[in-house]
């Protein structure tokens, strides 16, 4: 038995490592479209200082709030259709299979964050293109350990003691940036789980230290944290830029000439602003409360992916964000949720009903 547990890690690390190295040459640095990516930093400092537009006085415009009425009735009416099915005979089936990959989604998450602090790396960035490592103190250091954590991730040993360390630089980071770093703060609910409930899903730890007893009666907990920091992650700048700064939206708009997909984007780039960033702030809240949250990390996902595909963006940044939407697509948001409580609400009305029946 431990022989074969053995062979099945051999092979599967043999086969990430021997691919990683060939991953660094096909992610260059490109350009970024991310708020701070696409614009300069002196754009973006003006930005943040320009409170001339109210975002909502765009909707005084009769043609725009026809726009905003209309988008905002079709997505009511993707919500309700959801339900309907995720409560449905076909809908209770996808979420059983879907559960059975709950394990792999962990692997998932901890390789992305692995290859996430390699690619920070091997770029001399922290988490995203526009920290500079040696903008920290000690950003040597800081660089050599994120090559160790990030293999030490991958292997799944000490993953406890790694995370410990990774939230210390996390930290570190947020004193030098402060509330900038809540851009990031899906990491803090990463590492807080790591630390608290391991890793022992196909790694080194399980092979050597066994099951995890915390995580084995708390597992539900670890959801609840994921989810809820990665809520706030897409709560944070669609509050900050897209609803409170339009103009910074509306200086990429003009940029890349967004008006040009009338069949995607309207032609007033600050109605544009608003819809992004009320359309964020609802998928946040949604997956803070863990409401029908497989459909908003749905929706998360593939916007990321439409945007590296669309604005040319580095991937690397966005691996952790990737690995977090599939992991909760994958778990439905855990026994802490609205969606958990509907369920068991619809569940037990059925039940009475068959049995007065």
């Amino acid at each position: 038995m431990l022989k074969s547990k053995l062979r099945s890690l051999r092979k599967f690390y043999l086969v990430t490592l021997g691919l990683l190295p060939y991953g660094v040459l096909f992610f260059p640095k490109v350009s970024y479209a991310h708020e701070n990516y696409v614009l300069t930093k002196e754009q973006i400092n003006g930005g943040v200082k320009d409170f001339s537009i109210n975002v909502f006085s765009t909707l005084s415009n009769p043609g725009n709030l026809k726009i905003a009425l209309l988008v905002g009735l079709g997505s009511f009416v993707v919500i309700v259709l959801y339900f309907f099915f995720q409560h449905s005979r076909s809908g209770i089936w996808l979420d059983g299979q879907l559960n059975k990959l709950e394990g792999a989604g962990h692997v998932v998450l901890r390789l992305a964050l692995a290859a996430s602090f390699i690619f920070s790396a091997h770029t001399l960035s922290y988490l995203g293109p526009e920290i500079s490592v040696f903008s920290l103190p000690g950003g040597t250091i800081i660089r050599l350990l994120l090559y160790i954590l990030g293999f030490a991730l991958i292997l799944g040993i000490f993953t406890e003691l790694v995370s410990i360390i990774s939230l210390g630089i996390l930290l570190l980071a947020t004193y030098v940036y402060k509330d900038y770093m809540l851009t990031y703060f899906n990491y803090f609910g990463e590492f807080i789980a790591l630390i608290i409930f391991g890793s022992r899903i196909f790694s080194l730890d399980r092979l050597f230290f066994g099951v995890s007893k915390l995580q084995q009666k708390y597992k539900k907990y670890e959801i609840a944290i994921i989810r809820t920091t990665y809520g706030i992650s897409i709560l944070y700048p669609a509050i900050s830029i897209k609803l409170l700064h339009p103009i910074i939206i509306v200086d990429i708009v003009n940029q890349y000439n967004l008006t040009q997909f009338h069949w995607l984007f309207p032609r007033d780039p600050v109605l544009i602003s608003l819809g992004s960033g009320l359309a964020q702030v609802a998928v946040g809240i949604a997956i803070i409360a863990g409401f029908q949250t497989r459909l908003n990390s749905l929706v998360t996902f593939s916007l990321m992916i439409l945007s590296v595909i669309f604005f040319k963006e580095a991937v690397w940044p966005h691996y952790i964000l990737l690995a977090l939407a599939l992991y909760l697509v994958i778990n439905n948001g855990g026994e802490f949720s609205l969606d958990a409580k509907i369920r068991n609400y619809i569940l037990n009305k059925r039940t009475s009903l068959q049995s007065n029946n």
